[in-house]
C-alpha cells in the first residue's frame, strides 16, 4: 500500500502531520530531495501505516520523544517491515503540547532550550541519516516542536532561505487541526484551558525565525551548531548528499 500524498503530506492509516521536506529550494538553486519525512506521533499506525511507510521507502524511524511520551503512547514495532526503530529523546521530562509546563515562556525560549538538552538526540538523528541507505521519518508526539527544529536545522544545513523554513514549520498548524478535538479535551484534564492549549498547539512562523536568529547569533548557522554537537565533516557530507535531489 502506497500512501497518498498530497502536495508533501502523506496520508497514512493513522498519524498526522506528516510530511516529506522535499521539493524546497536552496539559494544555490538546488531542490530538496524527499528522503526525509517528518511526523507526529505514530501510536496509532495500524499494520496497513507501518506497510505504506514500508512502500514510501522508509527504513528507519527516529524517535525524539520522551520516555513518558513512549510509553504512554507506544509506537507498534516496525520491525517486521524491515524498519529499524532509534529512541533520541530531546528532553526526558514531559515537555509534549499536552505537558507542557504552566508557566508558558514561549516557543522562541522552548526552542532555544531544546537545541541545548537536545545535543544527543539531534546528532543521533542526523548520524542516523548519514549512515542510513534509505529514507528516515523523524518524530515526536505533535511533530511541530521538537521535530520541527530537527526540520529546520536539516533545511539550514543545506541553505534553503529562512522564509521557507518558517513557511515549512508553520504548515503543522494546519495538518494538526483534526485532531485538536483529541487533544483539547486532555489538555483540559492537565489544568490546562481551552485558548492556552490553542496556543501550545500554534506553529508560528515568527517563533521559527527568532529561533533561526538564535543559531546564527550563537553557532553561525545550523551547520556550526551541527558541528558543534559533534558532527563529524565526513557525517555532514553525507546528510548534504541525501538532503539534496
Amino acid at each position: 500500500m502506497t500512501p497518498a500524498t498530497t502536495s508533501r503530506e502523506l496520508q497514512l492509516e493513522i498519524a498526522h502531520n506528516v510530511r516529506h521536506i522535499g521539493d524546497y529550494p536552496t539559494r544555490e538553486g538546488r531542490l530538496t530531495s524527499h528522503s526525509m519525512v517528518r511526523s507526529a506521533g505514530l501510536h496509532q499506525l495500524t499494520p496497513a501505516g507501518v506497510g505504506a511507510l514500508s512502500d514510501y521507502g522508509i527504513t528507519v524511524i527516529v524517535d525524539l520523544r520522551s520516555t513518558v511520551e513512549r510509553e504512554r503512547d507506544v509506537t507498534p514495532d516496525p520491525a517486521s517491515a524491515g524498519i529499524r526503530h532509534v529512541i533520541a529523546p530531546v528532553f526526558e521530562q514531559d515537555h509534549s503540547p499536552v505537558g507542557m509546563e504552566k508557566e508558558f515562556p514561549g516557543y522562541a525560549i522552548v526552542y532555544e532550550r531544546m537545541l541545548e538538552s537536545g545535543q544527543n538526540a539531534y546528532r543521533t538523528l542526523f548520524e542516523v541519516i548519514a549512515e542510513t541507505d534509505g529514507r528516515v521519518l523523524f518524530h515526536c508526539s505533535a511533530g511541530k516542536d521538537r521535530t520541527g527544529v530537527a526540520a529546520a536545522l536539516m533545511l539550514g544545513l543545506v541553505d534553503v532561505e529562512d522564509e521557507t523554513i518558517c513557511e515549512d514549520f508553520a504548515l503543522s498548524a494546519s495538518l494538526l487541526a483534526p485532531v485538536l478535538g483529541e487533544w483539547l479535551p486532555k489538555m483540559a484534564e492537565r489544568g490546562i484551558d481551552e485558548a492556552k492549549a490553542r496556543n501550545l498547539m500554534a506553529s508560528d512562523a515568527e517563533d521559527m525565525a527568532k529561533t533561526l536568529a538564535h543559531l546564527d547569533r550563537l553557532y553561525g548557522g545550523p551547520a556550526g551548531y551541527l558541528e558543534g554537537i559533534g558532527l563529524s565533516g565526513t557525517a555532514l557530507s553525507a546528510v548534504k548528499a541525501k538532503l539534496l535531489a
